[in-house]
């Protein structure tokens, strides 16, 4: 009995795991994670085109809710349904994300499915009984997370209007300002998004001749988006979020999925760097700082040493903040930086093993005595000095056993001593002068 009980009690405890494990699996979006990036009215109902994409890496099982209700901020909610449900034209749809999502992807949706599969699809866009359906006439997706069918309580992560209906009168790009919203076609600009990055208004569309009726520009039936496709996030948010990046066409539906018009990726780049700066604080010890406004999908930065600007060999690696939404400052000591010309190159690898160069600046020495560094150590120490100082240079442990002895040449400068096969403690580095220079011993530790 004890044994049965011990074996149930694992299997509660295994079935709680996978349902956290499940829970703690999700995404939590912020505005601008996901960006839509075209939208056809022509297409017949329920095989209506839309596109979105990622702007971050999102796990499975992540919830994402869509809507074309407008959001009408006299009450904090969703517009209200019709009174006649004969010419109720909007709805609700949740995808459940089957398998993990990188950044920049391009994703293809329809009123009811999400890459052609109605799989972790609930709900619709539009409705079949509708007069329009899901036409986009005057129409808007709005991305949110929380409970579908409700505004309460939920995060806003992007919002797109086609300001297609003359309603909008000659106000281009803008969003309803006051009354309720009791039409299809309108909306305000839900709490949290900005206009112009975490949102877009087409209305009166700059960068082709727009329909004109009662003196209004507007919209077109079906739109998408034909600006840059690479960038960082903040670049591209700005970029969707102009009109004049945007394409129309009235008559003729886009061919919004894979092979068509948009790109199957786009290029987002991994961090928004804000400076990067390097300079000598000490005789042969150079600080490298730099700072980012964004991280997105960052596993680590590595910083890169040379003396001619060509030949790189990497001295650090510091890890990133993966995905994250606030500045951040980096701080870097080269105690080893040598006599002369010393290249700095700071690049950032993302969680997929993508490598972006962010930046290479110039430091130059005018005069090393000696730097030895890191210390403590792990793996390795890097010594520094002026050319022709030193003879050879000796590695002894704590009870003064010889454990290297390196020949230097004249011209040699720099010179890296490997400390993986020793244990953590004590060691001496030695240093033997050249010319009747005399000896100097410096003292480190090993740490694991």
């Amino acid at each position: 009995m004890v044994r049965k009980l011990h074996a149930a009690y694992i299997v509660c405890l295994l079935l709680q795991f996978v349902i956290q494990e499940t829970v703690w699996a999700q995404t939590t979006l912020v505005a601008g994670d996901i960006v839509v990036v075209g939208l056809n009215a022509d297409d017949a109902y329920p095989n209506q085109r839309w596109a979105f994409i990622t702007t971050r890496s999102i796990a499975a099982g992540t919830v994402i809710h869509f809507t074309d209700k407008g959001y009408d901020a006299t009450t904090g909610n969703f517009r209200l349904p019709n009174a006649d449900p004969a010419n109720e034209n909007d709805g609700y749809m949740t995808w459940t994300v089957p398998s993990p999502i990188a950044a920049g992807v391009v994703i293809f949706a329809t009123n009811n499915t999400v890459n052609g599969s109605t799989s972790g699809v609930t709900g619709q866009l539009g409705s079949a009984s509708g007069g329009e359906g899901f036409t986009f006439q005057g129409d808007q997706i709005i991305v949110y997370q929380g409970t579908s069918g409700t505004a309460a309580g939920a995060t806003f992560i992007y919002a797109i209007n086609t300001g297609q209906h003359v309603s909008y009168g000659a106000s281009p790009g803008s969003w309803t300002t006051t009354g309720t919203v009791d039409f299809d076609h309108f909306s305000y600009l839900p709490p949290g998004l900005t206009n112009g990055s975490t949102a877009v208004s087409l209305t009166s569309n700059v960068s082709n001749t727009p329909v004109t009726t009662a003196g209004g520009n507007f919209g077109y039936d079906n739109m998408y988006y034909g600006g840059p496709t690479t960038g960082t996030r903040a670049a591209l948010l700005t970029a969707i979020g102009n009109p004049a990046n945007w394409l129309g066409n009235n008559t003729t539906a886009f061919n919004l999925s894979s092979g068509g018009v948009l790109p199957g990726t786009f290029s987002v780049l991994p961090v928004t760097l804000l400076h990067l700066r390097a300079e000598e604080a000490t005789t042969g010890t150079v600080t490298l700082n730099w700072s980012t406004a964004m991280e997105i999908n960052n596993d680590h930065f590595t910083i890169e040493r040379s003396g001619d600007g060509i030949h790189y060999t990497v001295i650090a690696m510091l890890p990133g903040k993966g995905n994250y939404d606030q500045p951040t400052d980096y701080l870097y000591t080269d105690h080893t930086a040598g006599q002369g010309d010393n290249f700095y190159r700071l690049s950032q690898t993302d969680r997929d093993g993508k490598m972006t160069i962010l930046g290479v600046r110039l430091v130059t020495i005018q005069q090393v005595h000696l730097q030895v560094g890191p210390n403590p150590a792990v793996h390795y120490i890097d010594a520094a000095f002026n050319r022709g100082d030193w003879h050879e240079i000796k590695l002894y442990n704590s009870a003064d056993q010889l454990l290297q002895q390196v020949p230097l040449a004249e011209t040699t400068t720099r010179i890296r001593i490997g400390l993986q096969n020793y244990r953590p403690g004590t060691y001496y580095v030695a240093f033997i002068g050249r010319n009747g220079k005399g000896h100097t011993v410096r003292r480190i530790v090993r740490t694991n």
